[in-house]
């Protein structure tokens, strides 16, 4: 959307071939420095990165320039000491990977001689020569102040401001160009216990301020960009349009509301509004004031900073001055509770940078330039009468400032800290289909702990070929290595390790956690299980006697669970162990996540889902290419979209297409991870350019044909995620109610009835009394959540909670969130009255009609957190609540997973519900709650799991994950049943997951045209205004009538009550909050 010049590293041609890094739309032309490299170098943080890591650590800390240790300085006579540190990362750009650092900083103690003052300034420059831009600021302000300080003795405000005009108009005399070039500045100047900011731009000054026991963020300026009305304003009456890059494209509608809730996340990859000249053509920059820009400047993006003057008081306790690569992905507050954690500034500054740097990562192939000043407040104010003479003298110089506006108009340099702290986040927090990648954690035995989750470097240990061949025997016929293809098989037995057992020696005791799979070389073992404190009584014997190898402690490969035995050694003998670390990195290696990330950056595929995007990333077809040879021809109408997955490839074009003499000018290369031929996907164009391999070329590809057979059309799916958008309107009122519940506490509410209760606390039917409307809480004990070990499993399910915006009929939103000492509380603008067991329990039979009805529920709900990345993993009667008009509830998430384009990796849910992936551990994703909803059809009308037998001594775990490993497909399903429900379950129970009805074609809408549910109204369904069942809504409306009585009232009356927790809290911190 920008105009091709020298240097720019991404030219736009009709052939719109563009690279993954979206980075010259995200700033002015910010990805085409030409100057040289800054050659300072400082060694930088260690922590390990175990995401998307294109640099070594070494590559990394090269381009960090930081301060040596903790800088201090004393602020005149007054009590106040700051302690300060600063650290600048010049940014990654892979098209450009010697690319200066365009932001630069200053820090002057004693400024202009005077043991009271400090300076402290970032600046963030931008365009082609944005380094110049920034280094001229970083070098001439100083000047500049001086000589306007002397100029204006008595007006402080007013020589702060001209000294950023008068640096942009020298700027503008410069030999370098600074037409569509220039530089952002955050500045802050202490003269004794005051502190005065000046910003221009999207840079940003922060204050932590103690607020009891927390520390609380506040901007101590206004980020200038078209978000804000004012400024917006301002800049379209001086000429200027504002369109974002898509709305200048056409591919989204032009409006103008971009009046987002402040500090809320965004999910727009990238795509802010900018400021455009009358043509639309230029200069299209995401900020309304900068120093420079001489073009932008014709229509109002001048260099009047915006001042603000605070007094530091003891309950200041750090202030941040930070580039906008800080800003981008997180918010204030969450810079602040990092900084926390810290007693040391440039250890603070290591740990933010890294964060924001692991973030960039996270949802862009590139990063941007980041640089942080953090000063640590220490001391109370004791102003002697000389400092008091200072501050009288800087506060009368404020005087005729604090006479004009303070609302930040084009007329106004001076706001006060109320108008900012008004302001919050003064611009949306990026993230992308996600802000950050989160998965669901369950109990101890169902969760990759963090070593399991770092990258594995398997040692092998040597063996013969008898002991590989008596461990595969061994292995052969387990259900965990029945899916293994034989390089993970090797893998599996070179890496298993030898253990050498003493007679009398345990090998694993009851009750211990398990880690390790043991496969029987040599001796005899004893399996002992006591009950009690009563001796250990032998069930059985492992030996080699008969000539086979046996194995033992299969489930210790997938989760740590409580072994159930005890087994002893009753001989001498060998064992070979395999461990749960050892064997789920075998299994997890995949390329599927870098995938996804591309498929995501895409522009065409903004509006599809994560399910559609693995739909799509499953049917791209491999294709190799010879070196030279020619992927796509200039002229040629094809309708093929590739992904190159290996080796490079250059683009190609001649001006006439038609010439046999013209050569061929090479336009750039493209590499792995690149894509092109996207808009094929749309439309049917002429190619504009040759795309030919340079070397082996692996591409995957798909046709516009084959696309619309798994989805359906693009721009269909494109407008009705446009219309999706526009139903967000829907979820408003219910917003507005969830922040009248903010600040509530657990005696604002009533409790009238408890329906339900968990094994960590319960449902509560409660009135708020002060409003007297009526919520279900959800009510979990601190105290059971850590007897449990669900306090990660809590604070997941808060967070998809959280992000769930819109209203849908069966999956209640979250209004908010509180607690106290004892407990947490969710509050959901739900009724509910039982769980669905109880309710199946309670009439009896469910017949099909019945079954349909509740299957139909689950199923829009599942598509409804399906559109939003969720997979739920938690299908299942006790876990699925009705409320008082009979519709099934999805709202216990503690299971679910936002699965980010990634597969989830976990062992979770009741094993009864869990499908052959799952079981096998490779990974799964949305296709296992179709599975789920087949197991759930099947027990709403048999009473049981297809896999139990009855016989407790049958149904072990073992045995189960046994059954449903070899489970093929052959289901031998009840008579009674109809011939269209034995179809639905035989294709939803389909042991290959991309075969799985729901995870084809159209999704979730493949199974509601199934003749199965045609007996049902399903837009009724889906408004939620379909009448339930007469048998089950009978059965809710007696039980409602049991929730009304005195009785269910007497028994609620200590539900709010529980005993203070008094162990460690910290888990939940952030709970009363939804921002992650």
């Amino acid at each position: 959307c920008l105009p091709p010049r020298a240097g720019t590293a991404v030219a736009v041609y009709e052939l719109r071939v563009r690279c993954v890094d979206r980075s010259h739309r995200v700033r002015m032309g910010c990805a085409g420095s030409t100057n040289k490299e800054l050659g300072e170098e400082k060694q930088g943080y260690d922590e390990q990165e175990e995401e998307y890591q294109p640099l070594t650590q070494e590559e990394v800390n090269a381009r960090i320039v930081a301060c040596d240790q903790t800088q201090l300085f004393t602020l005149g006579k007054t009590n106040f000491v700051l302690r300060y540190a600063y650290l600048s990362q010049r940014g990654y750009y892979p098209d450009d990977l010697y690319k200066n650092n365009q932001d630069s900083f200053k820090v002057i103690p004693n400024f202009n001689d005077d043991p009271n003052a400090i300076f402290f300034g970032v600046f963030d420059g931008h365009g082609s020569d944005g380094d110049a831009c920034s280094y001229f600021v970083r070098d001439n302000i100083e000047r500049h102040l001086k000589t306007t300080i002397a100029k204006y003795p008595e007006d402080f405000e007013r020589a702060y401001k001209e000294a950023f005009v008068n640096v942009n108009i020298q700027m503008h005399d410069q030999a370098f160009d600074d037409t569509m070039s220039g530089t952002t500045a955050i500045t802050c100047y202490f003269n004794g216990t005051e502190v005065f900011v000046a910003n221009i731009g999207d840079s940003r000054a922060v204050i932590g301020e103690k607020k009891g026991k927390r520390v609380i963020a506040y901007s101590l300026s206004i980020d200038q960009t078209p978000y804000r009305q004012d400024e917006r304003e301002r800049v379209k009456a001086a000429g200027a349009v504002i369109m974002s890059c898509d709305q200048l494209e056409g591919i989204v509608e032009y409006h103008e509301n971009w009046n987002v809730a402040l500090g809320d996340e965004l999910d727009n990859g990238g795509d802010p509004p900018r400021v455009w000249a009358p043509g639309k053509s230029f200069p299209g920059c995401a900020f309304t004031r900068s120093i420079g820009d001489s073009v932008a400047e014709t229509i109002g993006v001048f260099a009047e900073p915006e001042l603000l003057c605070k007094e530091v008081t003891e309950d200041d306790k750090f202030i941040v001055v930070a580039s906008d690569g800080v800003w981008e992905f997180l918010t204030n507050q969450t810079v602040a509770e990092m900084i926390c954690k810290f007693t040391e500034p440039l250890d603070a500054c290591r740990a933010v940078v890294a964060e924001a740097y692991r973030l960039w990562l996270q949802y862009e192939v590139r990063t941007d330039d980041i640089t942080m000043i953090l000063a640590f407040i220490d001391g109370v104010a004791e102003v002697d009468e000389a400092s008091g003479e200072a501050v009288d003298r800087m506060q009368g110089r404020r005087k005729s400032s604090r006479r004009e506006s303070r609302r930040g108009s084009a007329d106004s340099i001076f706001l006060g800290l109320d108008v900012v702290r008004a302001g919050g986040e003064n611009r949306p927090v990026r993230r992308g289909l996600s802000k950050e990648k989160r998965q669901a954690m369950t109990v101890a035995e169902s969760t990759m702990s963090k070593d399991e989750d770092k990258e594995y470097v398997p040692v092998k240990v040597p063996k013969s070929e008898g002991e590989i061949s008596r461990i595969r025997s061994a292995v052969k016929a387990n259900f965990l290595f029945q899916h293994l293809n034989e390089q993970q098989t090797q893998l599996v037995f070179d890496v298993m390790k030898r253990r050498m057992v003493k007679n009398g020696e345990v090998v694993i005791k009851q009750g211990d956690p398990g880690d390790d799979f043991y496969v029987v070389e040599s001796g005899e073992y004893s399996v002992l299980i006591s009950q009690g404190d009563a001796p250990g009584v032998e069930v059985m014997k492992y030996s080699t006697a008969g000539g086979t190898n046996p194995c033992f402690g299969e489930l210790a490969l997938m989760y740590s669970k409580p072994r159930a035995a005890t087994v002893k050694a009753l001989s001498d003998g060998q064992l070979w162990a395999m461990d749960r670390q050892a064997f789920r990195h075998i299994l997890m290696k995949s390329s599927s996540t870098s995938l996804m990330k591309t498929l995501r950056s895409v522009d065409v595929l903004k509006s599809l889902s994560v399910g559609q995007l693995q739909r799509l990333s499953d049917v791209l077809t491999e294709v190799t290419y010879k070196s030279g040879e020619y992927v796509i021809r200039q002229g040629d109408y094809t309708e093929t979209f590739y992904i190159i997955m290996e080796g490079k490839a250059i683009v190609t074009k001649k001006e006439d297409p038609d010439s046999a003499v013209e050569p061929e000018q090479r336009v750039m290369q493209l590499q792995e991870g690149q894509y092109f031929g996207e808009r094929a996907l749309i439309e049917q164009v002429a190619r504009a350019a040759n795309v030919v391999a340079d070397g082996r070329l692996k591409c995957l590809y798909i046709s516009k044909d084959a696309f619309e057979e798994v989805l359906g059309p693009l721009q269909a799916i494109i407008d009705e995620d446009r219309k999706w958008r526009e139903k967000v309107a829907k979820s408003k009122q219910l917003q507005q109610e969830a922040e009248g519940l903010n600040n509530v506490k657990s005696s604002d509410f009533e409790a009238q009835a408890v329906p339900v209760a968990t094994d960590c606390g319960r449902l509560v039917i409660a009135t708020n009394t002060s409003t007297l409307n009526v919520y279900t809480v959800k009510v979990a004990s601190k105290a059971k959540v850590v007897q449990l070990g669900q306090q990660s499993r809590i604070m997941s399910e808060k967070a998809l909670f959280a992000s769930l915006v819109n209203h849908h009929a069966y999956v209640p939103l979250a209004l908010g969130n509180f607690m106290d000492n004892s407990c947490l509380y969710t509050v959901f603008k739900v009724r509910i009255v039982m769980e669905l067991s109880v309710l199946l329990e309670s009439v009896g039979t469910c017949d099909e009609s019945m079954a349909t009805f509740y299957a139909a529920n689950v199923l829009l709900a599942l598509q409804h957190l399906h559109n939003e990345g969720i997979c739920y993993r938690n299908l299942a009667p006790d876990n699925l609540f009705v409320d008082r008009d009979g519709f099934v509830q999805l709202m216990d998430f503690r299971f679910a997973v936002k699965l980010d384009g990634t597969q989830a990796r976990d062992y979770c849910g009741l094993a009864t519900y869990l499908a052959p992936e799952q079981v096998a551990g490779t990974g799964h994703g949305l296709p296992v709650d179709y599975w789920a909803l087949g197991i759930l059809i099947y027990e709403m009308l048999t009473g049981t799991a297809p896999w139990l037998t009855g016989d407790p001594t049958r149904d072990s775990e073992l045995n189960v994950y046994s059954r449903i490993t070899a489970f093929k497909g052959d289901l031998d399903l009840p008579k009674e049943m109809s011939t269209d429900l034995q179809e639905l379950l035989s294709e939803l129970l389909m042991p290959n997951p991309n075969r799985r009805i729901g995870t084809r074609g159209a999704g979730a809408e493949e199974v509601q045209r199934h003749q199965w549910f045609s007996v049902l109204n399903m837009e009724e369904m889906r408004a939620g205004t379909i009448k339930a069942p007469y048998t089950a809504n009978k059965t809710v409306e007696e039980v409602s009538k049991t929730l009304s009585t005195p009785e269910a009232l007497a028994a609620a009356a200590d539900v709010f009550k529980e005993p203070t927790y008094s162990g460690d809290s910290s888990w939940s911190d952030g709970f009363v909050s939804f921002k992650s």
